[in-house]
């Protein structure tokens, strides 16, 4: 490895005020320095882009120092070196022969990871001939074709259709932009079928509130207090039937939970903005009720900074831009409203565990804490709930995967899901969702793969033109006069292609354990 990327607090100016980013470090005359242009441009960027974009972004300049390091020998041009980079990540760089001499050993990757890391390598490297670090881009613009300036044209009409101001027609900026295109171009990306997304099984449900979260070693405990994880009850359920995103329920501060004034023992959930949400009236400054929840932290807890600016485990983003404007926050809406009376049962049952674990609310503001270890009373991360809700979900028979909608965010589409079959209006359920567009949530009234095969074979059947009988039927007397069986064959053509894959596997295992 030729870099290593690192957190670091960046000091901008006399003021106490310091950022987090991350920095790539690179050896020079065997001392180790930081990547100072990419750092700069961190820190240009560090308003507008997250930090998972940042370290997206380290990722791919460390894959290209990487690649760099490896072709020391090799003298490319650098529009040359972008053009060979950008097939070795799209392709891999391992022969047919399983070698790599240039010991990358990289495998090919999928075209939608690695067209937006081209896009952000681009950017930045023509930031740097904009700043003079460098006198040549490693992706030039150049004048597109002429289709190119047709795509772009159509892809800005797209965009611009969703747009207030799309009235005003083409700016000279936008016009100007249509007739460039990059030099290298991007591997044209798979346009998949949209349809419903895997939501988790209603009827496992009950199951995973009632079973999935009791506590290791208290299974026979008599003691609600002691058994359950009321922390875990409150988090799935917040998921489940308040179709919140796995983030938001980590933004909570222990008085963003009340009885709903409108409705006895109803639970009001609101979900702040973490940075932009209002501030508690408990406390003020020189007289002043501070403006917002940054400065909150800032003035009362300033070893806890806003979760969504956060770094590593302590880190949850914040998606959710569609909040009620005074006070930036969104409310919870239960489906089915009766849960709202239960979630009050468990936030308190909850609140009670807090004070018999001997974590109380000093330190920090956060809802949901650690109970035990050397984090006790530190706000509870989405690593540890996504631990236990594999835990859970795997006490009742099933196993986390995305593709079966049990992952922590199979329960918001199937709260969308159910909201769209019953004819919930199109506004209200962005509200409830807090989707930034209305056509986020089309999705789920698209059919999914089982519906498409019912509906298929509903069609078929009402149009009566073939004889069902006949075609299932269609070889069995020529198989049978051969002596084959279809129920009992004597082949078993899975478990054949899966011994070649292994036996290859294995061979590639070998040739690489013998040129390292």
């Amino acid at each position: 490895m030729s870099h290593v990327r690192v957190w670091t607090r960046i000091k901008a100016s006399n003021s106490g005020s310091m950022k987090y980013l991350p920095v790539i470090l690179i050896e020079v005359d065997g001392k180790l320095k930081a990547l100072e242009p990419l750092l700069r441009y961190l820190n240009e960027h560090s308003e507008s882009h997250t930090h998972s974009w940042m370290l997206k972004l380290c990722e791919i300049v460390g894959l290209l120092i990487d690649y760099i390091d490896a072709n020391k020998d090799v003298h490319f041009k650098p529009v040359s070196l972008f053009r060979e980079f950008a097939r070795a990540l799209y392709n891999g760089t391992i022969s047919e022969n399983n070698l790599d001499p240039s010991g990358l050993y990289w495998i090919p990757s999928r075209t939608a990871t690695v067209n937006p890391k081209i896009a952000m390598l681009s950017n930045f490297s023509q930031w740097m001939v904009n700043n003079g670090y460098v006198s040549e881009a490693l992706n030039p613009w150049v004048p597109a074709t002429t289709t190119e300036q047709r795509f772009k044209y159509l892809a800005w009409c797209k965009k611009n259709d969703e747009s207030f101001l799309k009235h005003l027609g083409p700016s000279r900026k936008a016009s100007a932009a249509v007739e460039e295109a990059r030099s290298i171009k991007l591997r044209r990306p798979i346009v998949p079928v949209v349809s419903t997304p895997k939501v988790f099984p209603a009827s496992f449900e009950v199951a995973l509130l009632r079973q999935g979260f009791v506590r290791h070693g208290k299974e026979d405990s008599l003691d609600p207090y002691e058994k359950y994880d009321w922390r875990g009850i409150c988090v799935a359920m917040l998921l489940l039937y308040g179709g919140r995103r796995l983030s938001e329920p980590f933004h909570l501060w222990i008085g963003d939970v009340i009885e709903n004034p409108n409705e006895s023992d109803q639970a009001y959930v609101r979900i702040f903005h973490p940075v932009e949400g209002s501030a508690p009236v408990d406390r003020k400054i020189n007289g002043r009720l501070l403006p917002n929840r940054q400065a909150y932290l800032k003035a009362f807890y300033p070893k806890y900074p806003p979760r969504n600016l956060g770094v590593g485990n302590y880190q949850a983003g914040f998606k959710s831009r569609c909040l009620i404007k005074n006070g930036n926050y969104l409310v919870v809406h239960w489906a089915p409203r009766e849960i709202g009376k239960v979630f009050m049962q468990a936030w308190n049952m909850y609140m009670w565990q807090r004070i018999k674990f001997g974590v109380g609310g000093d330190k920090h503001p956060f809802a949901f804490v650690s109970h035990k270890g050397k984090s006790k009373g530190e706000p509870y991360t989405m690593k540890s709930f996504e631990a236990s809700w594999e835990r859970a979900i795997h006490k009742i028979g099933l196993q986390k995967i995305k593709s079966q909608g049990t992952s922590t965010h199979g329960p918001r589409h199937g709260y969308a899901r159910k909201a769209k079959a019953g004819n919930v209006e199109p506004d209200a359920l962005q509200i409830a969702l807090g989707h930034s567009s209305i056509k986020s949530q089309e999705v789920y009234g698209k059919p999914g793969i089982q519906d498409v095969s019912e509906m298929m074979d509903v069609a078929t059947k009402k149009i009566g033109r073939f004889d069902i009988e006949i075609i299932t039927r269609l070889y069995e007397t020529e198989l049978k006069n051969q002596g084959v069986s279809i129920q009992s064959s004597q082949f078993d053509f899975n478990s054949i292609f899966m011994d070649a894959v292994e036996d290859r596997r294995d061979q590639y295992l070998r040739r690489n354990k013998r040129n390292a």
